[in-house]
């Protein structure tokens, strides 16, 4: 999983999932942009991964011109971009349809599939332009496969993204540019874990019986991005425990 020479960006990378990726690809050598809301916990997670080969850009990935920004960012600080992991993202409220509102409808949205495209067209563009090809991960969800009732919203926004990275992978194919997707099951993360009960209880309806950890999404998020699998592109990366086959 070799990421030295390259560079990456994360967002959603303050903490969860985002940060346990950014902290095996920066262990595997990668230099990193982490990008998200909160300031103070892209700095934790740069304090985690050590060293001087990582820098912060707050973004909040439903505006355009942050997202210009970012890549921009990425660009004129490290000389390149060669990798991406469109990670953030929000749940939302769980409600029952006939009680969603339409502005809960809208963040969602705004944010998991219209930021994601945003985030993923800004770097295809630089990745066009380098000439030198690319990978890009999107974190997509199990829900999406296998729903869960009260997050309609959330569960559209993702089942989008896995159409997208679908889509993407076969356009930009020619240009060297690989796409693919991160199938997050019931994940071990600080939050989940300050759910009383919920990571037991969930593990109960899984085949092999236990979540996952945070931090094998993102070993296999090294993987997708290294050079050691160049004709991996357009897969629904599963790391789910089955939950999508339960």
């Amino acid at each position: 999983m070799n990421l030295i020479g390259k560079v990456i960006v994360v967002t959603g990378a303050e903490s969860g999932i985002g940060r346990e990726i950014a902290k095996t690809c920066s262990a595997e050598g990668a230099t990193l942009v982490l990008a998200g809301l909160s300031l103070s916990g892209m700095e934790e997670t740069a304090a985690q991964c050590g060293g001087d080969h990582i820098s912060c850009c707050t973004t909040d990935i439903s505006d355009e011109a942050q997202v210009t920004s970012l890549v921009a960012h990425a660009v004129q600080r490290h000389g390149a971009m060669h990798g991406l992991v469109a990670n953030a993202g929000i749940t939302g409220p769980r409600n029952a349809l006939v009680d969603i509102a339409l502005h809960d409808w809208r963040s969602v949205i705004d944010i998991d599939l219209t930021g994601t495209f945003l985030t993923v067209r800004e770097a295809a563009r630089h990745m066009i332009e380098q000439g030198q090809g690319g990978s890009i991960v999107i974190t997509g969800s199990s829900t999406a496969i296998r729903p869960l009732s009260g997050f309609l919203p959330y569960i559209a926004a993702k089942g989008g993204l896995h159409a997208m990275a679908e889509a993407l992978a076969l356009e930009l194919g020619s240009h060297r540019i690989r796409v693919n997707t991160l199938v997050p099951g019931t994940t071990a993360t600080p939050l989940t874990h300050a759910m009383d009960g919920y990571l037991a209880k969930a593990a109960l309806a899984l085949p092999l019986g236990e979540v996952t950890e945070a931090a094998e999404l993102g070993r296999y998020v090294a993987f997708a991005l290294s050079d050691a699998v160049p004709h991996m592109t357009g897969s629904l990366l599963k790391v789910d425990s089955g939950r999508t086959v339960a």
